[in-house]
């Protein structure tokens, strides 16, 4: 179940405190001045930000759960945005946590072919694709504490899914030329490798959905969804 940032962040009590000091450590490095998105505070103040963990055993179908909980709240919160941790004792690599993501997505992409098996959704090397789940179009970042030059992409000590809708992006000027800018221009600062060139605007030509979703520690392409083509 997902839980309020208000629930984490400003009451003392909690039912999972594995969770709570989850929360706290990534709310410690998103939600300040210095990390790059110049929006990552934003969800924090309007308290649309939500929070659960994935279960170890069974990521993959967890995650599917915890989107389809995020999806209902998008219906009311059209900017809502999820954390979902990892809570995993085991040392893992960069690897591993490609290998998890990309187990994610396409278990994203197959609930949403079962649960419209009709659809005529395009396909992930289609410059408009955007992973869809229960009708609404997500757009998700993978974050992993094995990233060491790409530090904006190390949110804490967990595996990290952050969720939200990808039409939130396009309202208040979020994907504007102007803040897209001056996001790249914090990242350069902040990591240690230029902002990754899978960085692109949405629906153009030349630029994949997917490739965004987990970047390299270099300037690699990774595809999570095993179907999408390098621009």
């Amino acid at each position: 179940m997902l839980r309020s940032v208000g629930e984490f962040l400003h009451r003392s009590e909690s039912d999972s405190l594995r969770l709570s000091v989850l929360v706290r450590e990534f709310s410690g490095i998103v939600n300040t001045k210095e990390f790059p998105c110049i929006y990552s505070r934003v969800p924090f103040v309007s308290e649309e930000i939500y929070f659960g963990l994935l279960d170890a055993d069974n990521a993959e179908e967890s995650a599917v759960t915890r989107l389809r909980e995020l999806c209902s709240l998008i219906r009311r919160q059209p900017d809502a945005v999820a954390a979902l941790f990892l809570d995993s004792a085991e040392q893992r690599s960069l690897q591993d946590d490609l290998r998890l993501a990309s187990g994610i997505v396409q278990a994203v992409m197959r609930a949403n072919a079962e649960d419209d098996p009709y659809s005529t959704l395009s396909q992930p090397d289609d410059p408009e694709w955007m992973l869809s789940l229960e009708g609404v179009g997500l757009f998700l970042n993978f974050s992993s504490p094995a990233y060491q030059a790409r530090r904006s992409r190390h949110v804490g000590s967990a595996f990290t899914v952050i969720a939200q809708a990808r039409e939130s992006f396009d309202r208040l000027g979020r994907s504007s030329d102007k803040s897209r800018a001056e996001i790249r221009r914090r990242l350069a600062e902040y990591d240690s490798v230029p902002p990754h060139p899978a960085l692109a605007r949405y629906g153009d030509p030349e630029a994949r959905e997917a490739l965004q979703y987990f970047l390299g520690d270099d300037m690699n392409y990774y595809d999570p969804t095993g179907a999408c083509l390098r621009a």
